[in-house]
């Protein structure tokens, strides 16, 4: 029930949450605040509509730790949870809400529940207001000269960077948080965490995956300084190493929203003002912020690309439906190192390294023959950063069938890959222990020195498997089918 504070303007506002967990520079809830009456800040968790049990994990404890920091500031966090329809539409008429305020998302299930959302407000005729702060750049404000979207990043980039006047700042500091605690729940059960969600907290691959982590809002800020101070300056030539640790690890948190594009991108502008970065280092992390703002574009224009390949041409690819292999990769038990590592510091840690991405997708679609989608899944269900926008054109790119798209012909050779940015084999044996004793010649490829893995004691295809395919066969395997598609096409 409402309580006894005196509302003299009457009006009440509905703070949407979707995948902005933090407290400053969040324009809904600042402009929310900034006007009289009474504001809801709401998260509805709907079964349903929930990806992956790695986004899940963090987003458990990304609202169990903005319900604290909001708690601490006087306000409430309300965690509705149910069917999101008949939650949504019985919230806006139990209080009378006079406004909606949410931020913009893309791609699935982003884009269902904002229509949703939109037809029961002009239903009940209540004002639903979105806001970009996602974007650093609004889509609308974006295009080449034939007023069309970018399809290739690199014109887009020195377009975004050539627009800066249009990458509005947004205000830091946030005022009257103590207005979010005027409206108390009628549940209090609103106030917790669905029992899915702590439930999932619980097991015990969930507590050792977190344990690799800090959540929130303040975390993701001591991440940037740490990378700021220790990182960046190497960040353009250390990047593609894996075993190193060089790049910033934020993705988690710009995925849900605890840190904000836009407000790092002026954070680093200040700094390169006032001296205390410099241009030259800051410009290539830049770049990789703005390749994300590049996918959200994508997905705005082309919202079938989700589950189609952009270019049409590849819907006759022909792929191949193998449970076997498909879960060998899952695994990590294909028999190639740098993949089997790569998917085991996934389903450890719930990231992966991003040089490491390209080549166990590149593996699957090309040389497994999987399809892209196949991958696309996996990825969603456990990473914590699985991004709808930049998941799907990752995928799409390796695959060759997306915008600005790695050509059909190059296949990333994993063990000259392997060699050239883990060439001690550290990142290997950090992630394949049964492989730490070989050499560091031998350990990227162990099919092609069995003397040492047997004077070793590694028994290829008891300890640690062999090869599901053959590396120069299976490529040759790939041009041919693409080859074959073309000509039917």
């Amino acid at each position: 029930m409402v309580n006894s504070t005196k509302n003299d303007d009457k009006t009440t506002k509905l703070v949407w949450l979707q995948r902005e967990f933090r407290l400053s520079a969040l324009p809904t809830l600042q402009a929310a605040l900034e006007s009289p009456g009474l504001v809801i800040v709401v998260y509805f968790h709907d079964p349903k509509y929930v990806i992956g049990e790695a986004n899940s994990l963090w987003m458990a404890h990304s609202l169990k730790q903005l319900q604290s920091d909001i708690k601490e500031k006087g306000g409430f966090l309300w965690i509705v949870s149910g069917d999101f329809e008949t939650q949504f539409e019985s919230l806006l008429t139990k209080y009378t809400i006079q406004e909606v305020l949410y931020s913009f998302q893309v791609g699935y299930p982003f884009n269902s529940l904002q229509d949703k959302a939109l037809e029961i407000c002009k239903k009940h005729k209540v004002a639903l207001q979105p806001n970009y702060s996602e974007f650093l750049i609004e889509p609308e404000n974006i295009h080449n000269q034939q007023n069309k979207p970018y399809l290739v990043f690199t014109p887009f980039y020195k377009a975004l960077l050539a627009k800066q006047t249009l990458i509005m700042p947004l205000q830091e500091e946030l005022e009257g948080l103590e207005r979010c605690g005027q409206l108390q729940p009628v549940d209090q059960a609103w106030l917790e965490l669905p029992l899915d969600l702590q439930d999932l907290m619980k097991k015990p691959w969930a507590k050792k995956m977190m344990a690799y982590w800090q959540v929130g809002e303040q975390a993701a800020w001591q991440k940037l300084n740490e990378f700021i101070e220790n990182g960046v300056v190497d960040y353009d030539t250390d990047r593609d190493f894996p075993i190193l640790n060089a790049t910033s690890g934020l993705s988690p948190y710009l995925h849900f929203g605890e840190i904000n594009p836009r407000a790092i991108y002026f954070y680093l502008q200040s700094l390169m003002a006032d001296g205390a970065l410099k241009a030259e280092h800051a410009m290539p992390w830049i770049r990789q912020l703005v390749w994300k703002e590049f996918a959200r574009h994508l997905l705005v224009h082309f919202p079938q690309t989700e589950s189609e390949p952009f270019q049409t041409k590849y819907k006759t690819m022909s792929w191949q439906e193998d449970l076997n292999s498909y879960q060998a990769w899952q695994k990590g038990l294909t028999g190639i190192p740098i993949i089997d590592a790569g998917m085991r510091e996934l389903w450890e840690t719930g990231t992966m390294h991003n040089r490491v991405r390209m080549l166990v997708a590149s593996f699957l679609t090309k040389n497994l023959n999987q399809h892209w989608l196949q991958g696309k899944a996996w990825f969603d269900n456990t990473l914590f950063d699985a991004d709808p926008a930049n998941n799907v054109m990752g995928w799409q790119w390796v695959a060759g069938c997306g915008v600005d798209a790695s050509p059909y012909y190059r296949l990333f050779n994993p063990v000259t890959q392997s060699i050239k940015f883990d060439s001690n084999g550290d990142y290997l044996r950090q992630w394949l222990p049964e492989l730490k004793n070989l050499s560091s010649k031998a350990i990227h490829a162990p099919w092609e020195n069995q003397n040492e893995c047997q004077l070793k004691g590694v028994v290829l295809g008891s300890d640690y498997p062999l090869p599901l395919v053959d590396l120069k066969q299976s490529r040759s395997t790939h041009l041919e089918r693409v080859a074959a598609m073309k000509v039917a096409v």
